[in-house]
């Protein structure tokens, strides 16, 4: 079966998972859905050996160490698994780059590893994981750069799920300041949407930032919570999406953080 066989076989498969899918419900600053994590059951006990088999399928390019990774020439995007195991996220386009932790899945819609990603083990054996990259099928790449799913073992729920994506809102050139006046005054309809806090701050590096946070119900008498943290470059404005239960955030927040402080520029 040649590539492009293959590539629409998938895309139909995928398109026709999104149709018995339940969508996500909201929206942020970003033309995606907002995800409120998907309840299903899971099946603990195989986590363990999944997420073995998946450290060996689950591969991004190898960076050498005078090298970098190849350019996608459909997002204009690059991974690449660093020494420690972590995986190097260059976005062309937007002009940064980015370290995210071992132990996440990181996927860009309509790319390699996003078709891949559904005969992993870890996804095959978590309704949660296999459900959200279904719903990634209708992300618009021009804005929805890449997202990190996390699969430590000890993190799995079967509750929600914990996510990061990386969003560009290309030639949108507002101040921090303005983004945090569009955000406090934006309506939300999800059920019990609180607003929880809006402030300039600053990156490890000292660049200024816009960090927001948020909550609201999810199900299974869960809550979900966000933190969006937004970049305003020479581009336009990257948004950092932070979403987890509210009473798991201590945990895994510190992954999140180290992304935040990883963020260069190109070419400063």
């Amino acid at each position: 079966m040649n590539q492009n066989n293959l590539y629409l076989l998938l895309s139909g498969f995928v398109t026709l998972l999104a149709i018995t899918a339940c969508t996500l419900s909201g929206q942020k600053a970003q033309p995606t859905a907002t995800l409120d994590p998907i309840l299903a059951t899971s099946i603990a006990s195989t986590l363990q050996a999944s997420l073995r088999l998946t450290e060996q399928s689950y591969t991004p390019t190898p960076i050498p160490a005078t090298s970098t990774p190849p350019i996608s020439p459909i997002t204009q995007t690059s991974l690449g698994k660093l020494e420690d195991q972590s995986t190097l996220f260059i976005d062309h386009k937007a002009g940064i780059q980015l370290t995210i932790p071992a132990g996440w899945l990181l996927v860009r819609p309509n790319e390699d590893e996003y078709y891949k990603a559904f005969s992993l083990d870890i996804v095959l054996a978590n309704p949660l994981i296999s459900d959200r990259l279904t719903k990634l099928q209708s992300s618009n790449t021009d804005n929805f750069r890449v997202e990190a799913i996390d699969i430590h073992p000890d993190h799995m729920d079967n509750r929600f799920l914990s996510v990061m994506d990386v969003i560009f809102q290309p030639d949108d050139f507002r101040t921090l300041e303005k983004w945090a006046q569009a955000e406090r005054n934006k309506k939300s309809p999800l059920k019990g949407h609180r607003f929880l806090s809006s402030n300039i701050q600053q990156t490890a590096d000292g660049t200024r930032v816009l960090v927001t946070e948020e909550s609201w119900n999810g199900a299974n008498d869960t809550t979900t919570y966000y933190r969006g943290v937004f970049f305003a470059l020479s581009t336009g404005t990257v948004v950092l999406d932070f979403y987890t239960n509210l009473d798991f955030k201590d945990t895994v927040f510190p992954d999140f953080e180290q992304v935040v402080n990883s963020l260069t520029l190109l070419n400063p």
